[in-house]
């Protein structure tokens, strides 16, 4: 009877031992999925610090908007606002949930950075909500130009030489700016700059915005420093040497003419011409004018007139003349600038010939006039200078030739 019972024991114990293997099996299998979706989530990109991290750089987006002094527009900054925290709050809910606290915190934060700038500007009105940028002179149109930049409706601009109104203009400001052209010759009351680079005359603009702020700002004196009150010339013999006979000859040489340069700008009264031609003044001494003028070199012997150049015409610093060697020449009035002549050089240099102008021996004045298109009052300026030598050359021999003093 116990076999029997032994035997129903045995095979009890038989059948349930494939249950157990298929639950062990079934466990085995739950846990090596799960282990695979683990791997398989941590493999994957980290969706909530994503959209954390572009919540807050779509919140500092906002502070840079905002920080163009409303430039975008309070509704634009809001919108900004909202999407970034609405991508922090959504990071948070994928992490586990929301914690009050820490989004408070957030949206506080994010309020701030964006919105704060924006607030400053608006509630408090200081200057700083208001400039003038951008002080420009466009030499080819004669015009100085400026932008206004601010949050408000109208810009009122007015100019000033030395305290003195010369100018005013209102304009409507359109995406936070206004910009104005003014026309040189409506403001000029005279040079900036006098000859030694110190201010003599201040021109000022300034701006008052329709909600009451004012700022001001001074217009470089290079911009305003348009009237030429100083020229001079300077000389040098030309010598020519030829030969006359067969085998060899008698070689002669002679004074054949003179080169010029002139110069033009500003400069102290106290240079001068010197013995033999030259001038005292260099380039470093000039301050050159970049304006619109012209101007046109005579040759006197006493006060008969005996030779005329091309008038030279400026722009800017850009000089342009006619010669009647080579056409259309182009220079640079910011130094001594080499005129025109009747003949050239080896080099090229062309210079003026003895036949063109001179009438024996005497006093020659070489006379400048600048007319100027800029200057102060209804009358145009022109100033004359005048720089003089004696010229006495031998028609055979140059080394016979009198000294060249000034006279």
């Amino acid at each position: 009877m116990s076999g029997l019972l032994d035997k129903a024991k045995s095979a009890s114990s038989d059948e349930k031992t494939p249950t157990e293997k298929k639950t062990q099996s079934a466990t085995l299998l739950s846990k090596a999925n799960t282990a695979n979706a683990v791997v398989v989530q941590q493999d994957g990109p980290d969706i909530p610090m994503i959209l954390n991290i572009a919540g807050w750089v779509i919140i500092v987006l906002g502070a840079i908007f905002s920080l163009q002094g409303g430039g975008f527009g309070l509704i634009v900054v809001l919108i900004v606002l909202a999407l970034g925290i609405g991508s922090i709050v959504q990071s948070q809910r994928m992490t586990g949930g929301i914690s009050p606290l820490k989004t408070g915190i957030s949206v506080a934060l994010a309020f701030v950075i964006a919105v704060g700038p924006y607030a400053a500007i608006m509630i408090v009105p200081t200057n700083a909500s208001m400039a003038v940028t951008e002080v420009t002179i466009d030499e080819d149109q004669d015009v100085i130009s400026f932008v206004v930049r601010g949050s408000f409706a109208e810009a009122d601009a007015k100019i000033y030489a030395d305290g003195i109104e010369v100018w005013s203009g209102s304009k409507s400001m359109s995406n936070d700016r206004a910009s104005f052209d003014v026309s040189i010759a409506t403001i000029f009351q005279g040079n900036s700059l006098d000859y030694t680079a110190n201010v003599v005359k201040e021109y000022t603009i300034e701006v008052e915005s329709s909600d009451g702020q004012k700022v001001t700002t001074n217009i470089d004196p290079d911009f305003t420093t348009r009237e030429v009150l100083n020229s001079a010339t300077r000389v040098s013999k030309v010598l020519k040497t030829s030969t006359s006979g067969s085998g060899g000859g008698t070689t002669s040489t002679v004074t054949d003419g003179i080169t010029i340069e002139a110069i033009v700008g500003l400069f102290s009264p106290t240079e001068s011409e010197q013995d033999g031609g030259g001038h005292t003044l260099d380039n470093l001494g000039l301050i050159p004018v970049t304006s619109d003028y012209s101007f046109k070199m005579t040759i006197k012997k006493g006060s008969s007139t005996k030779y005329v150049m091309p008038t030279v015409t400026v722009s800017g610093l850009d000089a342009q003349w006619s010669s009647s060697l080579t056409g259309t020449q182009y220079g640079k009035a910011n130094g001594w600038l080499g005129m025109p002549g009747t003949a050239s050089n080896d080099q090229s240099t062309e210079y003026l010939q003895k036949d063109d102008f001179y009438d024996g021996s005497g006093c020659y004045t070489f006379e400048i006039e600048v007319t100027n298109q800029f200057y102060p009052g209804d009358t145009p300026t022109t100033y004359t200078s005048a720089n003089s030598w004696e010229l006495d050359w031998h028609p055979e021999d140059s080394t016979q030739d009198g000294e060249m003093t000034t006279c």
